[in-house]
């Protein structure tokens, strides 16, 4: 059975839908989309086959939205929205997925089927009612209390003043996103307390908020360095510092399939005498050691490296094809992240 906001959001889609459909028709292609969640769509070419894909919607299709896009490994992806921008649609072509929206921008590419459209502008639209589908636990402040959630399994079912405490929000603002993520499915009552229901979905669908309205708010500063590795040997030095590592030096420790180009730390405030201990130099521009605020606040003592589902969110939010293949690698191994996948 879906929750009431799960079918009010498939009644917010499908005007998107519709115009994807009449898009795929005006070229000639024959598509059939089977209700959800989750959704799936079979589209065909007469004479050159079909192809059933997932769906994943967005109200907007950001290149950020567009890195963080996540679905089943098993099937091939089709994005779907109301305008799809041309950095957008480059990210969707560099991950292999195929795409199509309202103003008539098409990716299509299996067998004998190649169809790229691009450079259509948005179309005038009416304004729609957004989801409601645990809309608040997707804004800023809400991604702090969901990264809490996915990256400690055991806090879904500690006292609210808890969890917010530990996500570094108010009170009423924990309430709120608790109150929404029950609502959407995401949260349920178990007999030892709240508990995480579809977290593989719901760490998708953080890793496109935290791209877009928590990761910009974090950065503290960047700088650069001449020793790109600095940061061997500093286990003692970062510690002092109050200092986690991050992004793809972090995900490059659990996997060395990755070759880091920047080290991501995370601390409370700048870490001055950490910086001037390695003569960095503050460089916004072509600087490889970003600086971002740590948000969280666990009782336990701050291991090396930053939970896991940050950096799998760091590298998708990079925008960088490179981390986001890494990132999969990454989801795809590491056990947290395959534990909240099978939940």
């Amino acid at each position: 059975m879906f929750s009431q906001n799960e079918r009010d959001a498939v009644v917010n889609e499908q005007p998107t839908l519709d115009a994807a459909i009449r898009v795929l028709r005006d070229h000639g292609l024959a598509a059939d989309i089977a209700a959800g969640p989750p959704l799936a769509a079979t589209i065909a070419s007469a004479g050159c086959g079909a192809r059933t894909y997932a769906v994943e919607v967005r109200e907007r299709m950001s290149a950020e939205v567009a890195s963080a896009i996540h679905g089943p490994s098993d099937q091939p992806l089709l994005g779907v929205a109301p305008h799809i921008g041309d950095a957008a649609a480059d990210v969707l072509r560099a991950r292999g997925i195929d795409f199509v929206d309202g103003s008539g921008n098409v990716h299509l590419a299996w067998d004998a089927v190649l169809i790229d459209v691009r450079g259509r502008r948005r179309a005038a639209v009416a304004p729609r009612h957004r989801s409601p589908a645990a809309s608040r636990a997707f804004t800023r402040s809400g991604a702090q209390v969901v990264f809490v959630l996915l990256s400690w399994p055991k806090m879904a079912a500690r006292p609210l003043r808890e969890i917010a405490r530990a996500s570094g929000v108010s009170l009423g603002t924990a309430q709120i996103v608790i109150d929404d993520l029950t609502g959407a499915g995401y949260l349920y009552e178990g007999p030892d307390g709240r508990t995480l229901a579809r977290a593989g979905e719901l760490l998708s669908r953080w890793a496109e908020a935290y791209a877009l309205w928590l990761a910009p708010k974090l950065h503290l500063a960047t700088f650069a360095v001449d020793d790109p590795r600095w940061w061997e040997g500093a286990d003692i030095e970062l510690a002092d510092a109050g200092v986690q590592l991050g992004g793809e030096l972090a995900a490059s420790l659990l996997d060395p399939h990755l070759r880091p180009t920047t080290a991501t730390l995370y601390a409370e405030t700048i870490p001055a005498t950490l910086i001037a201990q390695w003569q960095m130099r503050r460089d916004e521009e072509g600087g490889t050691v970003p600086v971002r605020r740590r948000f969280w606040r666990m009782p336990d003592d701050a291991p090396r490296l930053v939970p896991v589902p940050l950096i799998y969110g760091d590298l998708v939010a990079s925008g960088d094809p490179r981390q986001r293949e890494h990132a999969d690698r990454l989801r795809g191994h590491d056990d947290r992240l395959t534990r909240l996948d099978r939940s």
